[in-house]
């Protein structure tokens, strides 16, 4: 039985199924899209009520969006070129127009993915006073040292931390419940933690079968109880033959404190945070950000400016162009000692400071002054009323007390960047999924031109209809996103 109106319009309506369907899909879109983006300017909205937060600012780069925003545009141009080609029977020019849109789609994904890469490779430090600072190359390796007692979580134990161990790997002891050492001492491994938890549930198994034993005897029958794997063993406690360290990045880390970590596997050891590793570093700081510190005046007293300057003595790359000092310290993070960090970081206090007097003087007052503009500062680059250009590139290194918070520009940094990821993201998806069908138009559609070019053309429309609502939710996003 052939399915009627597949090609023809039906006569009540003038629409054939398939733009039926597109046009119910499309209108499900419109409300994921809606309520997205209505969720968008409610946080937008309702971000000035809360002290200590502000919403990012001229974040995104405006010309880059505007250029996507261009390219989408011709796409939805040339898919209706393609689509007018098809109607003309010239499959051939069909063809190549179909090509020019899915390469303006893929050209579109890959300028997204730049984007994307310049936010995870940007990071900031939130201190425990509030304010903020911004920059790249950040490094949060944390070595613990003088670790002897470890305990393991048997179920999970993946052995992570001995792939950490800074330096030479230790033997170790199973430990008695009052923790002194027990047995011969053994090289630690996945497999004899499994050949140990599989020894003390053995043993654990037979006491409770013997438990049952004695109540059958006794008449007791009541209280057995059967064994069930959960009565097994849970954690092993070990002490080394000698103390060891363990470096890692500390986002790798499940917790972490001053005298002890633990892994993602559950397993905990205890250390000190050595004083090689005393905090988290920034190589290059661009921006300075003191808008939500408690401080009245935190140009000047702000914990920012006392951290500017100093950087990881942790040498993390050991290049021939890097200059240690006697310790083996790194002089410099930067190649030759070209820039000197504590010079930097005065330089870095100069422009915030300067440029911050410009807008109050340009303002007349600090009353009129943008708040915004005062207290949130770049201070990477900036020039002077006499056109004398102002550079930094000072360092940073945040004590572990001292940080409230850091990460790189990701849902996890501010709300901001949630919504962004959540919206561009599902909009990429709907790019990549929407070029692939367009593709497999002009690749794999000879045959169904063949049987009947009419067919192929309406399918070809409702896969432009899609594509004209994937340029349209993108033309609400720039604004939403890269302008407001």
């Amino acid at each position: 039985m052939e399915i009627p109106y597949t090609v023809k319009p039906r006569p009540d309506t003038g629409l054939w199924n398939a733009k039926v369907g597109i046009w119910l899909f499309l209108a499900s879109e419109v409300m994921l899209f809606g309520g997205l983006f209505s969720g968008y300017l409610f946080l937008r909205l309702g971000a000035g009520g809360e002290p200590d937060y502000f919403w990012p600012k001229e974040i995104l780069s405006v010309p880059f969006g505007f250029v996507n925003t261009l390219i989408l545009i011709l796409s939805s141009v040339f898919v209706v070129v393609a689509w007018l080609e098809l109607k003309l029977r010239n499959f051939k020019r069909f063809q190549r127009w179909m090509y020019v849109v899915v390469a303006c789609a893929f050209i579109f994904l890959i300028n997204k993915g730049f984007e994307y890469k310049s936010k995870f490779t940007h990071y900031g430090i939130k201190l425990t006073d509030n304010s903020i600072v911004e920059g790249y190359k950040l490094d949060d390796t944390i070595i613990y040292e003088n670790i002897k007692e470890v305990t393991i979580d048997v179920a999970r134990f993946n052995g992570q931390f001995l792939e950490k161990i800074y330096g030479n790997t230790p033997k170790f002891f199973r430990t008695d419940s009052a923790g002194k050492p027990q047995g011969e001492a053994f090289e630690l491994s996945v497999a004899k933690v499994q050949d140990i938890e599989i020894e003390e549930n053995k043993k654990l198994r037979d006491q409770h079968e013997a438990s049952n034993i004695e109540k059958i005897q006794n008449d007791d029958e009541a209280k057995i109880i059967r064994w069930l794997p959960a009565m097994g063993i849970k954690q092993i406690s070990l002490v080394s033959d000698s103390e060891f360290s363990i470096k890692i990045k500390r986002k790798k880390l499940r917790k972490s404190f001053i005298d002890s970590v633990k892994f993602k596997d559950q397993t905990a050891l205890k250390g000190n945070i050595s004083k090689l590793t005393p905090g988290v570093s920034i190589s290059l700081v661009d921006r300075i950000d003191l808008r939500a510190t408690d401080s009245e005046n935190p140009e000047k007293t702000s914990l920012v400016w006392n951290h500017l300057g100093n950087q990881s003595p942790y040498l993390t790359n050991k290049s021939k162009s890097t200059q240690l000092d006697e310790d083996g310290y790194q002089k410099s993070a930067y190649e030759g000692d070209a820039h000197d960090p504590k010079k930097e970081a005065e330089k870095a206090k100069k422009i915030f400071l300067d440029s911050r007097q410009a807008v109050i003087d340009e303002a007349e007052s600090i009353e009129k002054a943008e708040f915004d503009e005062v207290l949130n500062r770049n201070v990477k680059e900036w020039e002077d009323e006499e056109g004398v250009k102002h550079k930094s590139y000072a360092p940073i290194l945040v004590p572990w007390d001292q940080i409230k918070l850091y990460s790189n520009f990701t849902p996890k940094w501010n709300t901001f960047y949630a919504i962004y990821f959540t919206l561009t993201g599902l909009h990429g998806l709907h790019v990549f999924l929407g070029a692939i069908v367009l593709l497999w138009f002009a690749v794999f559609g000879k045959k169904i031109y063949d049987k009947d070019p009419e067919h192929l053309a309406n399918r070809v429309e409702v896969g432009g209809l899609f594509w004209h609502f994937v340029d349209l939710v993108w033309i609400f996003l720039f604004p939403i996103l890269y302008l407001m």
